[in-house]
């Protein structure tokens, strides 16, 4: 019978396991949870390269991809200072650190030969253009990246920006910031407020000559929420069918991953480098196989089964009550000034929850 979840024993859990982060044991070193390749890449657009005055940006190599992400980031650490050391309170590293797990776990191989861009520890490799997790980032760094340009956010862009994308595959995607806003102008539009959101906030003091901007760190968790929940719907609209990846069960595990990013959003939980690493430690090291529906029989850790489970549970209940689930809990959060600590106790918790049989 399959696994399920009872009220009681998720009381139980919810209690015992609340406010635990991931085991002492898999944080040896803090710079294992950066992306691959992280240190090896520049926060600066000019170490793209130029040609008939345009900059060039491959999109399916994946070192390209990581100076995307390492872009935003260097350019948006200013406004999250306060929010922890070392600029590991902004926003932005969820972005960057799935995309990382997702290369270390082989999501952007060819779904039919995993040696086609598979993970290399040693050098980057590519991004397959047939992977439906690559496609699905691709408008989550796209769009994060041409609306911080559209808004003027950043501003040492000196060249109009040239997306690299093979003939075959154009008709799938966008390559300037005219065809994103034409073909996906919700998506545009909700990457695009987090940027403005970022502009129309000003220094309230400063500390040791560093300005510490007003930002308001709930404002800023949600509208990135709601920018990466736009932009993933936009991919996984053309990239659900279960050719874009290894297995039934994998591309089950990509839509399931959907709902949980709506139950994240509403809860405001806080993407910030500690936060986003707890979440992802139980993500699968590897694609799913077919014939891996029974999570407890594979050879996945507790941890890994957890996160798999919980993601299928949520899901499941959310379609077996016709989606009222998410109402429900919506309903719940936003009418609770304690929204935060529900939140982040709800989603902890639940990726905690070890599988009961």
């Amino acid at each position: 019978m399959q696994s399920a979840f009872t009220i009681p024993s998720f009381l139980f859990l919810s209690l015992f396991l609340v406010g635990l982060v991931p085991n002492a044991k898999l944080d040896t070193a803090t710079k294992k949870m950066y992306p691959p390749f992280w240190d090896q890449v520049s926060g600066e657009i000019t170490e793209f390269p130029v040609k008939d005055n345009k900059t060039i940006i491959n999109m399916w190599n994946y070192t390209d991809r990581l100076r995307m992400y390492k872009i935003l980031i260097t350019q948006t650490n200013k406004y999250f200072v306060q929010f922890g050391s070392n600029d590991s309170g902004n926003v932005l590293w969820a972005l960057a650190l799935t995309y990382g797990k997702l290369y270390k776990t082989g999501r952007f191989s060819d779904p039919s030969n995993v040696s086609v861009c598979a993970y290399d520890a040693v050098s980057p490799s590519c991004i397959s253009f047939n992977s439906g997790w690559g496609g699905t980032n691709f408008f989550v760094i796209v769009l994060n990246f041409l609306a911080a340009v559209e808004s003027k956010f950043l501003k040492n862009v000196s060249h109009e920006i040239l997306l690299l994308s093979p003939e075959k595959h154009k008709h799938d995607f966008c390559f300037s910031i005219e065809e994103c806003r034409k073909s996906f102008p919700h998506a545009m539009d909700e990457a695009k407020k987090f940027y403005q959101y970022l502009q129309s906030i000003t220094p309230a003091s400063t500390v040791n000559s560093v300005s510490v901007y007003n930002t308001s760190e709930d404002r800023a968790t949600l509208l990135l929420w709601k920018a990466y929940r736009a932009a993933v719907e936009t991919g996984l609209s053309k990239f659900n069918d279960v050719s874009w990846y290894s297995s039934v069960p994998e591309r089950k595990f990509a839509m399931d991953i959907l709902t949980l990013m709506e139950f994240c959003e509403t809860t405001i939980y806080r993407t910030n480098f500690k936060n986003s690493k707890a979440f992802l430690v139980g993500f699968p090291r590897r694609k799913l196989k077919d014939g891996e529906d029974k999570i407890q029989k594979t050879d996945f850790k507790m941890r890994e089964k957890a996160f798999l489970a919980s993601t299928k549970f949520i899901s499941s209940l959310n379609k077996m009550t016709g989606g009222w689930f998410l109402v429900a809990w919506k309903l719940t959060v936003e009418s609770s000034e304690l929204r935060y600590v529900l939140g982040n106790f709800f989603i902890n918790t639940l990726l905690l929850i070890p599988i009961i049989k």
